[in-house]
């Protein structure tokens, strides 16, 4: 069975996971995904990504073998056209740091009006290895890094499947900027 989100539902390992739009990001986005992921609790984020680098959102299933992430870049300006440059950049970074990771897939694809570039590769773990998929696109003028990964058992079906999640993504209109605009506005008059 070919997998297309589309269908309100995928298969992985012969288990069927309905797919629903989902606001993330603290609202800030939407994006199709399973409908059991669920943003991961603090306690569980701090074992399953121990240090100051884990990222901002982790959004994973109830058994957490399969997770997504979400962090923005605080730092420096992007725009939508600079997208697929970060994503060569820390491609190379990536293989530096995993020589022996062939990077795969690495692309730019369309969300609406948003580049979304990313790329692939396996990680080797001391008990098997780990599917990695990094993403990369601007969100309200910053650089918003994301990451899919899943056990390498389960990774021909969600190759197929994350492309098409990724190009799901949209940015939800920001009440906030709506007020500073309108307050500049009524300034000016």
């Amino acid at each position: 069975m070919e997998n297309d989100i589309q269908n309100g539902f995928i298969v992985v390992k012969y288990k069927k996971f309905d797919v629903e739009e989902k606001e993330i990001m603290d609202g800030s986005l939407t994006m199709m995904m399973p409908y059991d992921f669920e943003l991961m609790d603090e306690e569980l984020a701090t074992i399953k990504y121990p240090g100051e680098d884990r990222p901002d959102y982790i959004y994973s299933g109830k058994d957490t073998t399969v997770n997504l992430t979400f962090t923005i870049e605080e730092s420096g300006q992007i725009d939508n056209e600079e997208v697929e440059e970060a994503k060569d950049i820390l491609e190379k970074q990536i293989g530096r740091l995993y020589p022996s990771s062939k990077i795969e897939d690495s692309q730019t694809i369309q969300a609406g009006e948003k580049n979304i570039s990313y790329f692939c590769f396996d990680v080797p773990l001391l008990d098997g290895k780990l599917y990695n998929l990094m993403f990369f696109m601007e969100h309200r003028g910053r650089l918003l890094m994301g990451a899919f990964n899943c056990s390498i058992h389960q990774k021909k079906q969600w190759k197929k499947v994350i492309p098409q999640m990724l190009m799901t993504i949209q940015e939800k209109f920001n009440p906030d900027e709506s007020d500073q605009e309108k307050g500049l506005n009524a300034e000016s008059r």
